[in-house]
């Protein structure tokens, strides 16, 4: 492997993020870029998390509703659909991508987790890896919480899981967390920048966003871990994304390359000798 590595992270928090991954795909064989997607598990809960989609910029309103639409959310009082249940994500594995874990039940990990006990928590990522495993007819290598909601119980049950990595950080460093005198076993491959979406909230322009991640991506040092939503920037941001993966395809200094690859390529090399410590 040459140059600074790319990721595409690409993170399925709802059935509607299922229902629109024939857009994403479509738009990764064009640049026959392979992925790394994380799919939640258990209830597509957004009708409730949609309160924190309000804010007084109209425009990211109407995107909010876009994004999730009105009938998915009421659908999902209603059904109480399961996000790994969707014959989708079958499409992600006949395309060679990458699937990991996104935690279980998206919404209750992402508000509850800092109350939760490290047995709780085991329990949620083992009901996760079970229905990843019912779903897929594998059990995940790889982890991303939802929300990057994180905890020290969070981090000692997740060594247990022996992940061949997590994401559950921004950053621009790999890196094993370190808290009090405990040190994780299992490696951490940080989100290097925000999503078009956080970008957009900040009220940040088209161009804004695009020179953000392009700077992101011409200084990283050793690796970027791109970050997005299937009903997000494909759907509503399509031709930023499509400028951003040309500007990555068309740079001899980027290559992209799963996160799995990325995990083994960095176990291989080492890191650096001081550890990040949260």
């Amino acid at each position: 492997m040459t140059g600074t590595k790319v990721c595409i992270r690409i993170d399925i928090d709802t059935v509607k993020d299922t229902q629109v991954l024939p857009v994403v795909l479509e738009i990764l064989d064009q640049f026959n870029a392979r992925a790394t997607f994380f799919v939640t598990t258990g209830p597509d809960m957004t009708f409730k998390n949609y309160r924190n989609y309000r804010n007084p910029l109209k425009l990211l309103q109407k995107k909010a509703i876009m994004q999730h639409g009105l009938k998915q959310m009421f659908r999902g009082m209603v059904y109480k659909q399961q996000v790994q249940k969707s014959k989708n994500l079958q499409l992600i594995l006949e395309k060679d991508h990458e699937l990991g874990l996104h935690g279980y039940s998206h919404y209750e990990w992402m508000n509850t987790l800092q109350k939760k006990s490290k047995e709780e928590i085991r329990e949620w990522i083992s009901k996760g890896c079970e229905l990843f495993e019912d779903a897929c007819g594998f059990g995940p290598r790889s982890f991303a919480s939802p929300g990057f909601a994180t905890s020290n119980e969070f981090l000692e049950a997740l060594d247990g899981f022996r992940f061949d990595y997590s994401s559950d950080f921004r950053g621009t460093e790999a890196f094993y967390p370190e808290h009090d005198s405990y040190r994780s076993s299992t490696l951490q491959l940080p989100v290097c920048a925000r999503s078009f979406g956080e970008l957009e909230f900040e009220g940040r322009s088209q161009e804004e966003i695009y020179h953000i991640i392009k700077n992101g991506l011409d200084t990283a040092q050793h690796f970027f871990v791109f970050y997005m939503h299937p009903s997000y920037e494909p759907i509503l941001n399509r031709d930023l994304l499509i400028k951003v993966l040309d500007h990555i395809i068309s740079s001899n200094d980027l290559e992209i390359i799963t996160m799995h690859q990325l995990a083994k390529h960095i176990k291989r090399r080492g890191l650096p000798e001081n550890p990040a410590n949260i």
